[in-house]
C-alpha cells in the first residue's frame, strides 16, 4: 500500500498546483473554484480503484469457493454439449477402448481395457492422472472426454480439493504462451459470465485446481510434416506441466494417425496412459439403428441395412458405420420427410449399393445439411446454409485464417472477407463519424479559441482511428445483465446505489455552483447509470446463478449495454463542458461514444457491413445459433465449432451446394 499512498499524495499535490496555476495566470476564479473542489478527489478515485483491484486479488485466494463456482458453470455447459453431440433422439453407444503401451514412462495402474460407462474408474486408477484418448475420426473421443469430465463432477466422493475438469480446444492455443497462461485465459473468457474473473482463473490453474481436458491435438496443424510444429510444441509444453508430485494430471484427445506420426519421432505425452477407442461392432451398430428408429412406423425400411450388418459384419456397410458419428449421420439423413406428404425422402436400402466405406461417408455428408434443415425448420434454405457454412469452413482451414483452427468466435471472424477490408472499413467509419462531429462543432463555435480546442481534440481523436485499423480486436468485456429476481444481484444493486447517489449529489452540488443544476444533472445521471451497471459486472463466483452457454452473449452485451452507456456519458460530458445541449451535445456524445465503445463491437459491426448479407447473413449470431439447434454446430465456451471435424473438412472442399 506504500506505492498507492505515494501515488495518491503526488497526484493530489500536482492537481492542487495545477488549479492554483490556472487561477493565477488566467484569472478564472469561478471555474478554478470548481476545479479546486473537484480535481483533488481524482487521486481518491485512483485509491478506490487500487483497493478494488486488491480486493479482486484477495477474493481469488478462496480457491475452494472459486473451484465450486467453476465446477457449477462447467457442468451446466458441458451437459448441453453431450446432448448435442448425441443428436436428436440419439442413444449413447457404450464404446470400448483398450490400453496401448507407448513406452517405459507410461502412467501406472492402467487396466487393459474399459468402456465409456466406467471411464472415470479407469482414470482414477492412473498414477499420475494423465490420459491420452486416441481413435479414428468419429470414434467418440470428445464424447469419452466429456463423459469422464461429467462423471468426475458428479462423483459422490468428490471433494473441494479435487481439481475441476475443464475442456478446451487445442486448435486455439498459441504455443508461444505457456499452458498455464493460455489455460487461465481460456477459462476466464469462457466462464466470465458465470463469475470467473481473470484473477480467479489464474489462481486456480496456478495452484493446479483445474484438470485440463485438452481436446483435439490433431486439429492444431495441417497434415503436412511442417504443419505439425504447433502440436510438437504443445507436447513439449504438456510434458513440462508439473505439480508438486511431478507430472500434473491432464486428459488429451487426438486422432490415432496423427498421434502415431508424432510418436514415430519420439514425441508423445510422458507419464500418461494412452487408450485407443475401438470401432463399433456390426451387432452394436444394428442395435443402435434399431433403437433409434423404434418409433418409425415403417421400420421395415431399415431391415435390409440391419440384415446386411448381421450377415456381413466386416463388409463395406459395417466398415462405413463403425463409428458413433457415422451412425448418427445415417439415422439423421434417412429420417428426413417431405414437408407436404410426410413421406420419407430416402430409402436406407440405397446404402447397400455404394461401393466403399468412403463412398458411404461422402453420400451421407452430402445430404446431411438438407436433412438437418428439414428437421429443424427456420428462415434459411439448405442452399444458403451450405453456402454460408462452406465459407466459414474455408475460413477456418484456408488461407484467410491465421492458423488452422476449429473455433468460430464472432468478434474474431473479421479477416474472412480479406485481411485488410474490414480493418479499412472500421477505420473509415470511425474517421467519418469523428469528422462529422468535428465539422458540426466548428460550425457551431466560430471563435478562434473554440476552433483551436476542437481541432486539438480532433487530432487526439486519431487514436481511435488507428485503433480501429490495427490487426487485432480487443475481447468484449463480460457483463452480467440485471436480474432482479436474483438475491445476489439485488444485494449488489443496493450496495451500489449508496455510492452512486452520493456521487450524483456531489457532482450536482459542485456543478450547480459553476454551470447550473440542469447541466450538472446531465453529467451526474449518466455517471450514476454507469456505476449502477458496474454492479452487474462479474466480480466473484459466490452464489452466482448458472448461466447457459451462448457465444453471442458478450459481444451482444457490448453492443446493447456498453454503447448506450458510452453515449450517455458522452452526452453528459459534452453538456457539462460546453454548456449546451441539443445537436451539439448529441454530436459530441457520438464522438465520445466512438472513443469509449468496445473496439471488438465496432470491428464486428464493420465486418457485417463489409459482408452486406451476401458473404454471410446480416444476423450472423442468430444463424450460427440456429445451426447449433439444427445439430450442424456445437459450442465450446465462447466459440461455435462444426459438429465434427469431418463435416468442416467436407464443407471446406465442397463450399457450394
Amino acid at each position: 500500500m506504500r506505492r498507492v499512498g505515494a501515488v495518491f499524495g503526488v497526484g493530489q499535490l500536482a492537481l492542487i498546483l495545477l488549479a492554483l496555476g490556472l487561477n493565477r495566470h488566467y484569472h478564472l476564479a469561478s471555474t478554478v473554484a470548481v476545479l479546486v473542489a473537484v480535481l483533488p478527489t481524482l487521486p481518491g478515485a485512483y485509491l478506490s480503484w487500487a483497493a478494488y483491484r486488491a480486493d479482486r486479488v484477495e477474493a481469488a485466494a478462496d480457491l475452494d469457493l472459486k473451484a465450486r463456482a467453476l465446477a457449477a458453470v462447467v457442468k451446466a455447459s458441458e451437459r448441453d454439449q453431450v446432448a448435442q453431440l448425441l443428436g436428436a433422439g440419439g442413444q449413447r453407444i457404450n464404446v470400448a477402448f483398450h490400453y496401448v503401451q507407448q513406452g517405459a514412462g507410461d502412467a501406472e495402474g492402467a487396466a487393459s481395457q474399459g468402456k465409456l460407462s466406467d471411464a472415470l474408474a479407469f482414470y482414477q486408477r492412473l498414477r499420475p492422472g494423465r490420459l491420452v484418448i486416441t481413435g479414428e475420426p468419429g470414434a467418440g473421443k470428445t464424447v469419452l472426454a466429456l463423459q469422464l469430465l461429467l462423471d468426475a463432477l458428479d462423483d459422490r466422493q468428490r471433494t473441494d480439493a479435487d481439481p475441476v475438469p475443464v475442456r478446451v480446444s487445442l486448435a486455439s492455443w498459441d504455443t508461444a504462451k505457456t499452458l498455464t497462461v493460455w489455460l487461465a485465459e481460456q477459462i476466464h473468457q469462457r466462464y466470465a459470465a458465470g463469475g470467473i474473473t481473470d484473477a480467479d482463473a489464474y489462481a486456480l490453474v496456478h495452484q493446479r485446481r483445474v484438470l485440463p481436458v485438452l481436446d483435439g491435438l490433431d486439429e492444431m496443424d495441417t497434415t503436412t510434416a511442417v504443419g505439425r510444429r504447433r502440436a510438437a510444441a504443445a507436447l513439449s509444453e504438456l510434458n513440462a506441466y508439473q505439480d508438486v508430485e511431478g507430472s500434473a494430471p491432464l486428459v488429451l484427445t487426438c486422432r490415432s494417425q496423427q498421434y502415431n506420426d508424432l510418436a514415430a519421432v519420439s514425441l508423445w505425452t510422458g507419464h500418461a496412459a494412452r487408450v485407443e477407442i475401438q470401432s463399433v461392432k456390426a451387432g452394436a451398430a444394428a442395435a443402435y439403428l434399431a433403437a433409434r428408429t423404434a418409433l418409425d412406423q415403417a421400420t421395415d425400411r431399415w431391415q435390409p441395412v440391419l440384415d446386411m450388418l448381421s450377415t456381413d459384419p466386416y463388409g463395406t456397410l459395417a466398415g462405413a458405420l463403425a463409428t458413433p458419428w457415422h451412425l448418427n449421420l445415417a439415422a439423421t439423413v434417412y429420417s428426413q420427410r417431405d414437408p407436404h406428404t410426410l413421406d420419407y425422402v430416402r430409402d436406407p436400402a440405397d446404402l447397400l449399393a455404394l461401393p466403399s466405406p468412403d463412398a458411404v461417408r461422402e453420400h451421407l455428408l452430402a445430404r446431411h445439411i438438407e436433412a438437418a434443415t428439414a428437421q429443424h425448420p427456420g428462415p434459411y434454405t439448405p442452399d444458403q446454409v451450405h453456402q454460408w457454412l462452406g465459407r466459414l469452413a474455408r475460413h477456418l482451414t484456408g488461407p484467410t485464417g491465421t492458423a488452422p483452427t476449429t473455433d468460430l468466435v464472432l468478434h474474431q471472424l473479421w479477416p474472412l472477407p480479406g485481411p485488410r477490408r474490414v480493418r479499412t472499413a472500421n477505420a473509415v467509419i470511425t474517421a467519418a463519424l469523428l469528422a462529422v462531429a468535428t465539422a458540426v462543432v466548428l460550425l457551431s463555435y466560430p471563435s478562434d479559441s473554440s476552433r483551436v480546442g476542437v481541432m486539438g481534440f480532433a487530432v487526439l481523436a486519431l487514436v481511435p482511428v488507428a485503433e480501429a485499423a490495427r490487426s487485432s480486436a480487443s475481447f468484449p468485456a463480460p457483463i452480467r445483465r440485471p436480474q432482479l429476481s436474483d438475491a445476489v444481484q439485488r444485494r449488489q444493486l443496493r450496495q451500489s446505489l449508496g455510492p452512486s447517489l452520493a456521487l450524483v449529489l456531489t457532482i450536482t452540488w459542485v456543478g450547480a455552483l459553476g454551470y447550473g443544476l440542469k447541466l450538472a444533472l446531465l453529467l451526474g445521471l449518466p455517471l450514476t447509470f454507469a456505476i449502477v451497471m458496474s454492479a452487474f459486472r462479474t466480480t466473484d463466483g459466490e452464489n452466482l446463478p448458472v448461466l447457459p452457454s451462448d457465444p453471442r452473449r458478450q459481444l451482444r452485451d457490448a453492443l446493447l449495454i456498453e454503447l448506450p452507456a458510452a453515449l450517455l456519458m458522452g452526452l453528459g460530458i459534452a453538456a457539462f463542458g460546453l454548456g449546451r445541449v441539443g445537436v451539439d451535445g448529441l454530436v459530441i456524445g457520438l464522438m465520445l461514444t466512438v472513443l469509449l465503445a468496445q473496439y471488438a463491437a465496432g470491428r464486428y459491426l464493420a465486418f457485417l457491413c463489409v459482408c452486406r448479407g451476401r458473404i454471410l447473413p446480416w444476423r450472423l449470431g442468430a444463424f450460427l445459433n440456429w445451426c447449433y439447434g439444427a445439430g450442424l454446430l456445437r459450442i465450446s465456451g465462447i466459440a461455435y465449432q462444426f459438429r465434427h471435424r469431418e463435416l468442416q473438412d467436407w464443407l471446406a472442399d465442397h463450399p457450394h451446394p
